[in-house]
Order: C-alpha cells, then structure tokens, then sequence
C-alpha cells in the first residue's frame, strides 16, 4: 500500500472508532487527526471536512455488510436456509466490528440527520437481502406473508443489542444478578443468532401441508 493510501486508511479506522465511541456530532476532527497521526489541515486533503469523512466511514461499513449478506442470499435457493444464511452473516458482521452496530444505533436513534443519502443507498441494499429472502420465500409458497421490513428489524434490532450489550451484561454478572433469568456474560453471539433463526423458523415458515 503507497503511503497515500496507507494515511487516508488510518485516518479512515481512526475515524470509525471516534464515530462508534460519540456519534457524529460529538466526534472531533482534531481527536481524528491526532489518533491517525495527520494534522487536521492533512485529515481535509486526504478525505475532507466532518461530514464527509462519516460519509466516507458509513458507507465503508455498510456496503461491506450488504456484500456480506448479499453473498448469503446468493448461497442457496431454500428460504429457511436463506434466512438462516442472512441472520448468521449479519451476527458475524457485527460481531467482526462492534463498530457497525454502534454507529448504526447512534444515528437511528438522532433521527438519521447525519446519514447521506449515498449511505442510505448502502442500507437499502442491506434491507434488500432480506425483502428479497421473504418474498421469495412467499412467492414459493414456504414462507408467510409477512412484513419484511418487519423480519429485517427483528433480525438487525436483536443482534446488534446482544453484540452492544456485552459490556453491561458482565456488569449484571459481576454483581450476581441476572443469571437465573438467562444472562450470561459468556454466551457467544452464534448462540444467539442460532435462537434468532430458529425463532425465524417457526414464526414465519408455512405449517406442513397447509401452503399459502
């Protein structure tokens, strides 16, 4: 890698770990620029100003996820396995880089005002794998006709709280709270995405003999 790229990839991972940390609006270009080892004027030329170094670090992050998933929908014609292959890419994603779950709730949870339409297209075609996991699915008579969008905040909403909640379930563990309820500190997030699939399986998949 030349040493141009070399510094706009730092200051890109530099600037994905203060977005995951404080969100946008608290996120400071000087802290970036420090952290990647550029002065703020050299942060500018490599990438530009705040909103188009986040632009440049969302859509990083989630046109990696589409393609993850996008590569899931494409490994099987079955529509239980689909979503099975769709829940798990997913769990793995987050759980490759907390990050993305981090950021993506941040900015959910502000309303979305700092997202860009270029990164919108990027979580469209996340939301797209699996629209098009359920529709076929329905059109194949093996799944029910529900809402997909639906089935996408199930699946994105469920694994993305495990992956952030780690920290505050060995909280709840270190004072003796919580296990008898079922919080482990420990529980690996496949288990959690293998419940996920199966809660899939069961809630959505036609009855045997009776097709829709």
């Amino acid at each position: 890698m030349d040493e141009k790229l070399a510094v706009r990839r730092r200051i890109l991972d530099a600037a994905a770990e203060a977005f995951a940390r404080e969100g946008f609006a608290g996120a400071r270009v000087e802290r970036i620029a420090r952290a990647a080892g550029v002065n703020k004027a050299g942060l500018y030329y490599h990438v530009g100003n705040k909103g188009r170094l986040f632009e440049e670090v969302m859509v990083e992050l989630f046109s990696e996820v589409a393609d993850r998933l996008e590569r899931a929908v494409a490994s099987t014609d079955d529509p239980l396995h689909r979503l099975d292959a769709l829940v798990h890419a997913l769990a793995e994603a987050f759980e490759d880089g907390p990050a993305r779950a981090r950021i993506m709730l941040i900015e959910v949870a502000r309303g979305g005002v700092n997202v860009s339409e270029k990164v919108m297209h990027q979580v469209e075609r996340i939301f797209q794998c699996t629209a098009q996991a359920v529709r076929s699915g329905v059109e194949g008579g093996r799944l029910l006709p529900e809402n997909p969008f639906f089935v996408h905040m199930c699946m994105v909403g469920s694994l993305s709280l495990f992956v952030l909640s780690g920290p505050m379930r060995a909280r709840v563990a270190s004072l003796g709270l919580g296990r008898k309820n079922g919080i482990d500190p420990t529980a690996p997030m496949g288990e959690m995405a293998d419940f996920l699939s199966a809660l899939f399986r069961r809630g959505l998949a036609v009855p045997q003999g009776k097709p829709q």
